[in-house]
């Protein structure tokens, strides 16, 4: 099989999945009011392999490995951070196990990091040393897990963000950076995802100032993430002015409610697919895929939007 580098210097489309999370929890798998869908590899394994397995059915040609809320210091607030190793190794090997099962051409595993926080915690910026060996131990069972590439989600603040990235390029491996943006008040800048600091204030970003700071980190790829659809291309307008690499872009649909997601006003498939035209077009996006609230059903859509468009 090529590497996913060779595919990306390729320049086609590569197809990524949708929401695992929110899939898992729409075919009733509940998630966890503090580690968000992190202990479902353990809870409902089955269920996690059947989601990967739909999504390489729909058209995905990376899935990405249910990891995204496992790092030790996440586990660790429900008493759980002794599981870290064991239940990243699992989720990569279910990963792996769908990719035999359904696969008929080339499927990429990716590794999830994020800067996912315990959710019911009193602040969302977990700064301290502890955190930066969760983080690194996390990247580098992923790596002995056999993914191939890893993508670091739901960045929005710089000082977790750093760790998570450092911690990722480290491996070696390819990665893709993914911004969490929203606009301001005035409807014209691009912030980043709010999240509370550690004084427990709403607090953001310029998304110049982070995508600026963070860049020089590396990575394989960037792009906007865990962002509203509507919001997706002044985010990569304003990332284009500071990467020239490849880009990525998958957006939330619904709406969040802790630990749940609400599936009202869920972009349609069709409209989705549309609206991915123009982040190909205007943007030179490479890697597509969907976010929260989006499913297989978002994929075959897009794939089948790509293939006649």
């Amino acid at each position: 099989m090529a590497s996913i580098t060779d595919r990306l210097g390729t320049n086609e489309i590569i197809l990524l999945d949708g929401g695992v999370s929110t899939e898992l929890l729409k075919r009733g798998v509940p998630l966890d009011a503090n580690v968000w869908s992190g202990l479902t590899t353990k809870s409902h394994p089955d269920q996690v392999l059947e989601v990967h397995e739909d999504y390489i059915r729909a058209g995905s040609e990376v899935i990405t490995a249910n990891t995204y809320s496992t790092a030790r210091h996440v586990l660790e607030s429900i008493n759980l951070g002794h599981e870290a190793k064991a239940l990243n190794l699992r989720s990569v090997q279910i990963a792996k196990q769908a990719r035999d099962n359904a696969a008929d051409g080339e499927v990429w595993i990716a590794g999830s990091m994020s800067s996912m926080p315990p959710l019911q915690g009193d602040h969302q910026a977990v700064l301290d040393e502890h955190a930066r060996a969760s983080y690194q131990e996390l990247a580098e069972v992923l790596a002995e897990a056999g993914v191939d590439l890893i993508i670091a989600e739901m960045m929005r603040d710089i000082e977790n963000a750093t760790m998570v990235i450092e911690a990722a390029v480290s491996t070696g491996l390819p990665v893709w950076i993914g911004y969490s943006t929203m606009m301001a008040e005035d409807g014209i800048d691009v912030k980043s995802l709010r999240w509370k600091d550690t004084n427990h204030a709403d607090t953001t970003h310029d998304f110049s100032t982070l995508v600026k700071t963070l860049s020089p980190l590396g990575g394989a790829a960037a792009g906007i993430m865990h962002t509203r659809v509507g919001d997706i291309e002044p985010a990569l307008a304003v990332l284009g002015k500071h990467w020239s690499g490849p880009k990525l872009a998958y957006a939330e649909t619904g709406k969040s409610i802790p630990p749940e997601w609400s599936f009202e006003e869920i972009c349609s498939p069709e409209d989705y697919a549309g609206e991915i035209d123009g982040w190909v077009k205007n943007h030179g996006v490479q890697i597509v895929g969907g976010c929260c609230g989006t499913g297989p059903e978002h994929i075959r859509a897009i794939k089948e939007h790509l293939l006649n468009g």
